[in-house]
């Protein structure tokens, strides 16, 4: 086999395995596309193709006209939450595109980024998801009983859930399980103390449940044109929740036949103590998720202040002078801004503090009474749960624009374009949309610097000039564009 075609296959390898890490860990399709064609471009291979679907990872390069075309097709695993390795695989990529990693060594990194251990052990994460839904209780005012109940009964249902995974079982029925364990868990705490709000345990265990769904994604794929694998994404999302649902509404019928009233009550108003209990709800909260997905130590700070920011917002807006819906909408799109500016700074995936910021945020309250309403008034409950449909979408949406503006704004203010900044845009799969990863015409003209590419290939730092960037943009954009 000739050298260049060793090297070709080296490549493509290095950019499968890129690929498949980040769609696995729930990048969205714009930045996986970005992110192969930033490593394929890099390498000097120019007529690269890339497209990326809800599970697949399709790469092809033409050489010339006449050419045979060389594709490389790769599904991606089962959807997991590792931030760590997320974060690895965005370090092996830069380190790569920098000059810092050749070649080999970068396939050899990226390929023992899967084989490494996690970064915390599963007692530890289940831990984390049981801090986390006794934190959420204690947003909704719980006593010291219903904060207990819901630390237990989230650690339990996320146990049983890994469990499920190992035993390779569907993840439908175990969040099936995990709906059902958590009514179980609220009938307890009725039997013990009947005058105690019990509901808040399964509300609690809702939100550990959809905390991760793909749903930020999903929205930015919708969003931003990417309806093949925001359409995947979104069915995922639906059956997950469907089976949740079913798990809910199967423990209801058990607490009816008792006669056990686990009825949700209505929002905790706004004083001083409220403001406090949201500020040590936002910091558990933020943090237990950071540990159960798997975020580096040093970030979880920051990442416990995002919830916490974004869980003060809510609530103040809410409380005092607008719905709820345009609250976590603007709650959202502050997670987004501030997302991109740690993001740049810690030098770390924005997507780690998206979904710390947006889990104070999920309406497992609205979706718990819309439950509770099908019982009675199928026409009431489906209002509800079609408002909680609203709120996540708006939510979503809050999130990615607020990504969607830091991105566009925050190169004016440094000298190079940022690294760690998501890829933020309409669907484009060759290199003539490759500026959309290398920064925008303006910022080019404003500062008057070429921009800077590295090759691998020759191991040299390569300026290419600013004229060549407006040739292409005068290119028309690709039929599938």
């Amino acid at each position: 086999m000739p050298t260049d075609s060793i090297r070709l296959h080296a490549v493509f390898d290095l950019a499968m395995r890129i690929g498949e890490g980040l769609l696995t860990n729930g990048a969205a399709a714009s930045e996986v596309t970005a992110t192969v064609l930033r490593i394929t471009s890099s390498s000097g291979l120019r007529n690269v193709s890339v497209q990326v679907t809800f599970d697949e990872v399709v790469i092809s390069y033409l050489e010339d006209e006449g050419a045979t075309p060389f594709t490389r097709v790769r599904s991606a695993a089962a959807r997991v939450q590792d931030f760590a390795r997320l974060a690895a695989y965005e370090d092996i990529t830069h380190g790569y595109i920098s000059g810092e990693f050749p070649l080999e060594e970068a396939r050899r990194m990226a390929g023992a980024v899967v084989q490494s251990p996690p970064l915390y052990k599963l007692p530890l994460v289940v831990l984390g998801f049981a801090v986390m839904g006794g934190s959420a209780a204690l947003s909704f005012g719980a006593g010291s009983l219903v904060v207990v109940a819901a630390t237990f009964a989230a650690g339990l249902l996320i146990a049983s859930g890994e469990f499920l995974a190992r035993k390779h079982i569907p993840p439908f029925y175990g969040q099936a399980i995990g709906g059902f364990l958590a009514v179980g868990a609220a009938l307890a705490v009725h039997l013990i103390n009947p005058a105690v709000n019990s509901s808040i345990v399964v509300v609690s265990c809702i939100i550990v449940q959809l905390c991760g769904l793909s749903s930020i994604a999903a929205v930015q794929d919708a969003v931003t044109g990417w309806y093949v694998t925001a359409a995947g994404r979104i069915l995922e999302t639906l059956m997950l929740t469907v089976g949740l649902v079913a798990g809910v509404r199967g423990g209801m019928l058990l607490a009816e036949a008792i006669g056990a009233d686990i009825s949700v009550s209505a929002s905790i108003p706004i004083s001083l103590i409220t403001v406090l209990w949201v500020v040590v709800s936002g910091i558990g909260m933020g943090i237990g998720f950071g540990v159960g997905t798997q975020v580096p130590w040093k970030v979880l700070p920051w990442m416990a202040l995002v919830a916490l920011i974004s869980a003060l917002i809510s609530h103040l807006v809410t409380g005092l002078f607008m719905e709820r819906l345009y609250a976590v909408t603007l709650a959202g799109l502050f997670t987004g801004l501030i997302a991109v500016v740690l993001g740049d700074r810690l030098r770390v995936p924005t997507l780690l503090f998206v979904m710390g910021g947006i889990i104070p945020l999920v309406p497992g309250s609205l979706i718990y009474r819309g439950l509770l309403g099908l019982g009675d008034d199928v026409s009431s409950g489906a209002s509800e749960l079609f408002g909680a449909g609203e709120i996540a979408v708006g939510i979503a949406a809050g999130a990615v624009l607020g990504q969607l503006l830091a991105s566009r704004i925050l190169p004016y203010f440094r000298r190079s374009d940022i690294a760690y900044t998501p890829s933020i845009s309409l669907p484009f799969t060759t290199l003539r949309r490759r500026r959309l990863t290398m920064g925008s015409r303006s910022f080019r003209r404003r500062t008057g610097t070429p921009v800077v590419e590295p090759s691998t290939m020759t191991g040299e730092m390569t300026a290419l000039s600013p004229a060549l960037f407006d040739e292409l943009d005068d290119l028309d954009p690709p039929s599938d564009g």
